[in-house]
């Protein structure tokens, strides 16, 4: 039996959920659940262990360095465009290529707004048509003797048997989905909260090559840009779904909530109340009518209504909570621990 504890999830109330976060444990206990970097199916532990890298790579490079160090990567090198970031970490056995999402903390915030809503399709060298800001962000960082496409290169011609995994989550998942389309070496593609890239033809150049793209509860980011073929916007979604739960679970496909399943929530409600409001007229009618009477059919009436202001409150919660979008669900933190908790689980 596994002797790990789930993590708490923060309470965005009193806990600052927007990355950067230096006062994380990145990677703890990574030692009872290695890294597998051979398996290119859906692992748990991948799963965990690409999480934290991409929440990580929100944070400064040195102490990006020092946490891949810790977890046993001694090998590490950050490329910064205007406003794109990179982290690459290796050992023997793995180089993990990161890209951090959309800091709203620092400067380059709106060159990283402006890159995400730069939507426009453009033609993408292996084919298809890809988001333009997206495309741009990767190439401030790709090409040049000091370029990734250069590095991963060279790395791979040093060590041929070592694996690439490629991640990143939101903004850094779109990048990440990019680098790995352009990168033919790279084992597998882990991406969080990432909004889609590119049309059908794109998503066809790799199709067959592992992607797991994992998105959480009510995280709006996942669904934009709009897939409106009416217009030629063509967006789709690449790679396999890892859908994880309000609970925590992992699923392979997003819940299908119907408003069927509202209508019959909405029934029930209406017959406890249909239910009361026939006692009230018992109540009423009732002889003789007198000061106490009057008092009682008072106090009923006045339950009556606080009870209903509160069921139709509750109703109207639960229908946000299933058709709504959440902002929280979005942060890189609920990704890592919410993995975490469901690796524990299934030990």
């Amino acid at each position: 039996m596994c002797s790990f504890k789930k993590k708490p999830l923060p309470d965005p109330r009193h806990y600052d959920v927007i990355p950067p976060d230096m006062g994380y444990l990145y990677f703890a206990e990574a030692s009872a659940f290695p890294l597998e970097p051979g398996n290119t199916g859906f692992c748990l532990a991948n799963a965990w262990w690409f999480a934290e890298c991409a929440f990580l790579a929100y944070c400064h490079p040195g102490f990006v360095r020092m946490a891949y160090r810790l977890a046993g990567l001694e090998g590490f090198r950050c490329l910064e465009g205007k406003g794109t970031e990179c982290m690459i970490a290796w050992n023997d056995a793995v180089v993990i290529v990161s890209f951090r999402g959309t800091e709203l903390k620092s400067m380059s915030a709106m060159h990283e707004i402006r890159m995400d809503i730069d939507t426009l399709p453009v033609a993408f060298g292996g084919g298809g048509k890809v988001h333009k800001g997206f495309l741009k962000g990767l190439e401030e960082i790709w090409a040049g003797p000091e370029g990734l496409e250069v590095f991963l290169e060279g790395l791979a011609e040093e060590k041929p048997s070592r694996a690439l995994w490629i991640t990143g989550h939101s903004l850094g998942g779109a990048l990440a989905t990019l680098c790995f389309a352009r990168t033919p070496q790279a084992t597998g593609l882990y991406v969080y909260g990432a909004p889609r890239v590119g049309d059908q033809d794109f998503v066809d150049l790799i199709h067959d090559r592992p992607i797991w793209r994992v998105e959480h509860a009510r995280d709006p980011v996942p669904m934009v840009p709009p897939d409106l073929p009416a217009i030629q916007f063509n967006f789709k979604d690449p790679g396999k779904l890892i859908f994880i739960t309000k609970e925590g679970a992992t699923r392979d496909e997003r819940p299908v909530i119907t408003l069927e399943d509202q209508k019959n929530r909405y029934e029930q409600v209406k017959d406890i109340q249909d239910s009361r409001k026939k006692e009230i007229n018992q109540t009423i009618a009732k002889a003789p009518f007198n000061v106490d009477r009057s008092r009682e059919v008072i106090g009923k009436i006045s339950e009556h209504l606080q009870m209903s202001r509160m069921e139709w409150k509750d109703h109207l919660d639960e229908f946000q909570d299933s058709f709504g979008l959440k902002v929280d669900d979005h942060q890189p933190v609920f990704y890592a621990i919410k993995l975490w908790n469901a690796l524990v689980a299934s030990s």
